[in-house]
C-alpha cells in the first residue's frame, strides 16, 4: 500500500454514486452516533472503499493489517510495541476484518473523541487483559519494552520497576497497589499529561489536522 493509503485515488462518478446509494441508510444511522456530519461519514465510506479496492478486495471489509497501515501512515501512530493492543481495543467487534462501522467509530474517537471517550479508550489499551485495574505487573509489562537499557536487561528491569513505583505513588489514590479507572481519571483531570502515560494511544494534533484535511478534499470532490 502506498504512503497515500489510496485516499487520493479517484472513483468513477457512477461507482461513487452507487456506493453512497448502497450505504445511505447505514450512513444516516451512524452519523447520529459519531462526531461526524452525514457528508463526512459518506466521505469516510468512500475512503474505506478505496482501501478495499487498493488491496485484495474482500467484501467482508479491510484487514486489520490494512487498518493498522492507515493508523501508521495517515495518523502517524508508529509505536509498534503498543499498536497491536490499540487495534484490538478499537476493534470492539473482535472480528478478522475491520468493518465500516468499526472504521467510522474508531476514527470518530481518534479524531474528535471527547475527553471521557479518550480516557475510557486509553485505559482499555493499558488494561489489555481486561482486569479492570492496572497492577504492578501490568504496568511493568507495558513499560519494559520501551525502556530496555543498553547496559543490560537486568539494569533495565530495575529501572522500569523503579518507574512503576513512582507511577503508583502518583496515581494510586487509595494506596491499594493498583490503578483503577477512577484513579487514572482523577490524575488526568488534574494533569492531562497522564492521559497516555504508558505509551501513545492517540494521534497528535498535527496528524489529526492532516487527516481531516484529506477528508475535506474528499468532501470537495464528492459534494
Amino acid at each position: 500500500m502506498s504512503n497515500s493509503i489510496a485516499f487520493d485515488s479517484t472513483l468513477n462518478p457512477l461507482e461513487e454514486a452507487r456506493l453512497l446509494k448502497k450505504y445511505q441508510d447505514f450512513a444516516r444511522q451512524i452519523a447520529k452516533k459519531v462526531h461526524f456530519s452525514l457528508n463526512e461519514v459518506e466521505a469516510l465510506i468512500i475512503m474505506y472503499y478505496k482501501i478495499q479496492k487498493n488491496g485484495d478486495y474482500d467484501p467482508e471489509g479491510i484487514t486489520k493489517e490494512e487498518f493498522r497501515d492507515v493508523l501508521h501512515k495517515a495518523l502517524d501512530m508508529t509505536d509498534d510495541r503498543i499498536m497491536n493492543i490499540v487495534v484490538t481495543a478499537l476493534d470492539t467487534k473482535a472480528r478478522d476484518y475491520i468493518g465500516r462501522e468499526t472504521w467510522i467509530n474508531a476514527l470518530s474517537l481518534l479524531l474528535r473523541g471527547t475527553l471521557e471517550e479518550k480516557l475510557q479508550f486509553c485505559f482499555s489499551v493499558y488494561d489489555y487483559r481486561g482486569a479492570g485495574v492496572l497492577g504492578k505487573e501490568a504496568i511493568f509489562n507495558i513499560l519494559k519494552y520501551s525502556l530496555l537499557s543498553s547496559a543490560g536487561e537486568s539494569d533495565a528491569e530495575e529501572s522500569v520497576r523503579d518507574l512503576v513505583d513512582v507511577i503508583l505513588k502518583k496515581l494510586d489514590v487509595d494506596r491499594d497497589g493498583k490503578i483503577s479507572f477512577n484513579d487514572y481519571k482523577t490524575a488526568v483531570l488534574k494533569d492531562p499529561g497522564w492521559l497516555e502515560f504508558l505509551g501513545p494511544c492517540l494521534p497528535d494534533r498535527s496528524a489529526i489536522s492532516t487527516f481531516l484535511n484529506t477528508m475535506t478534499r474528499q468532501l470537495k470532490r464528492t459534494f
